[in-house]
């Protein structure tokens, strides 16, 4: 064994040496523990706060693809959630057409509401008041919609 010719106090200082790691290790994990239910926490109450809004929220790239949305924006589409809405919105799309989504997300000055028509899940058209804002540091574009518009 290769401990057998270290001194005594060499392995005293070793092993209190290994049992202050634990103790730190054990710290560490209470910590991060703590941190990451803050974390579920907070996004609960996020997601809480934005299925609770009297208005849809919806975030997108700037070619259109939906990033998350909340669950009135996509009840308004006729979807069952907003992952269902990500989900099929991402491959037929969400606006009623290219020149739409151009117009929407290309038009997105601060506080500018407009109407802009929408492809429900059934295929149908739905014309909604809309607010738009770039969000330049994401390169996404951040809408809210809040009533349907009597543009339709």
């Amino acid at each position: 064994m290769r401990d057998n010719h270290r001194p005594k106090q060499d392995l005293i200082h070793e092993v209190t040496g290994l049992r202050k790691q634990i103790v730190d290790l054990r710290e560490a994990m209470v910590a991060r523990r703590r941190v990451e239910d803050a974390l579920r926490e907070a996004e609960s109450r996020l997601r809480s706060m934005t299925d609770g809004a009297p208005v849809g929220l919806c975030l997108f790239r700037s070619d259109g693809t939906p990033l998350t949305a909340n669950t009135p924006f996509a009840r308004m589409l006729g979807y069952e959630s907003p992952t269902e809405l990500q989900r099929i919105g991402s491959v037929l799309g969400i606006f009623a057409s290219a020149d739409e989504l151009g117009r929407v997300l290309g038009n997105s000055t601060p506080g500018h509401g407009s109407g802009a028509f929408f492809r429900q899940k059934d295929g149908h058209q739905l014309c909604l008041s809309v607010l738009a804002a770039h969000c330049p540091e994401q390169n996404t574009v951040a809408l809210v919609i809040y009533s349907r518009s009597n543009l339709g």
